[in-house]
């Protein structure tokens, strides 16, 4: 009896034994969950934090790129190459005219091409002459105007809905390869054109572009200009193509030009195509019908006074558009346009247009 007591008692010492030990792992299994979850939860904070702290470094250095742009473009009116990078890629406004957007890159890239023409002509410009700085201040001048005209001349073309097609600027550019009646090679010209401009080869064609839509604008809505060449055919009729007295007749027409006969000169002479429309008069005294110059400034009328071999003399009726000009000029007076840069000169438009480089003369030096 006593033994099958004591094996009643082993075995529940047993039971309460392998309790004990189930008590323990579960305790254990408790404790090293407490202990991973120390560990886990801190790393997700950690991670929380880096995401947040990430976040506001980008905006912080967005801001201060953003802010340095803007200093730079706005303030110090950088015109290095990377701002104008910096310009095209954003199409950042340097101005707007009328509620349309002036682009900063066009204001670069005309600048730009002015400074590189003057100085392949008289050398680096030395930043530290005051003459120097006062003629690049001019030139900024000259063109933030045009960046102007130029915008609302695509807005009014625009709303015209007339476009410059591709065909036309290749047109141009074709005409600006040859030279002498030799075509140069796309490799030869894109040379020129960085050379001269300082521009890649879409950058020129953009130029080109601008130049053909204010002439393309002036065409459609110059009617001025249109009158005018009305009075100038009939007076040439009425007076055996006698230029100079059609010049006396309208002496009081501000937008009409005359020059007499000068020197004969090369076909290839850069007279916005005069020389090439003269050349192709029979003989002295014939009058070549109207025409629109190559520079697009206007219309023009030749009389032909001699000419041999590949040289002509000629004198000269133009009658300059001036509708464009004159209706910047009215937005300018009205307060519509708003420049983001400040650029004083004492120069007048006429006196800064005088002075634009030309594109046909460039591109055949």
């Amino acid at each position: 009896m006593k033994k099958i007591v004591e094996k009643i008692k082993l075995k529940r010492a047993k039971k309460k034994d392998i309790s004990i030990t189930q008590q323990n792992l579960e305790e254990s299994r408790e404790e090293i969950l407490a202990r991973g979850k120390s560990f886990k939860y801190p790393f997700q904070y950690a991670k929380h934090r880096i995401v947040i702290l990430t976040i506001i470094i980008s905006i912080v250095a967005i801001g201060t790129f953003v802010g340095i742009g803007w200093f730079q473009l706005y303030r110090a009116q950088n015109t290095g190459e990377v701002m104008y990078r910096f310009t095209k890629v954003l199409g950042l406004p340097v101005a707007e005219i009328d509620g349309h957007k002036v682009l900063y890159s066009d204001y670069l890239m005309l600048y730009r091409s002015s400074i590189t023409s003057i100085e392949r002509q008289k050398g680096t410009l030395d930043d530290s002459d005051k003459e120097v700085v006062n003629q690049k201040l001019f030139y900024k001048r000259q063109a933030l105007n045009d960046a102007e005209m130029y915008s609302y001349v695509l807005a009014e073309l625009e709303a015209r809905k007339l476009t410059v097609s591709t065909s036309e600027i290749d047109e141009v550019i074709d005409e600006h390869k040859s030279i002498n009646g030799e075509k140069r090679s796309d490799e030869a010209f894109e040379g020129i054109v960085r050379d001269n401009f300082g521009l890649t080869m879409p950058e020129y064609r953009r130029l080109v572009m601008l130049s053909l839509a204010k002439r393309k604008l002036s065409i459609e809505i110059d009617n001025e200009a249109k009158e005018t060449a009305e009075k100038v055919e009939a007076l040439l009729q009425a007076n055996g193509n006698d230029f100079a007295k059609v010049a006396d007749a309208l002496k009081d027409n501000e937008i009409l030009g005359y020059e007499s006969a000068g020197n004969a000169v090369e076909v290839s002479n850069l007279d916005s195509g005069r020389a090439e429309v003269a050349i192709k008069l029979e003989k002295k005294g014939d009058v070549s019908g109207r025409f629109v110059s190559k520079n697009g400034d206007g219309y023009y009328y030749v009389r032909l006074v001699s000419k041999e071999n590949n040289k002509v003399s000629y004198e000269t009726l133009s009658i300059r558009f001036s509708k464009i000009d004159n209706e910047v000029r009215k937005l300018r007076e009205d307060g519509k346009i708003k420049e983001k840069i400040e650029v004083m000169v004492e120069q007048s438009d006429e006196e800064m247009s005088s002075q634009s480089p030309d594109i046909n003369e460039n591109t055949n030096k």
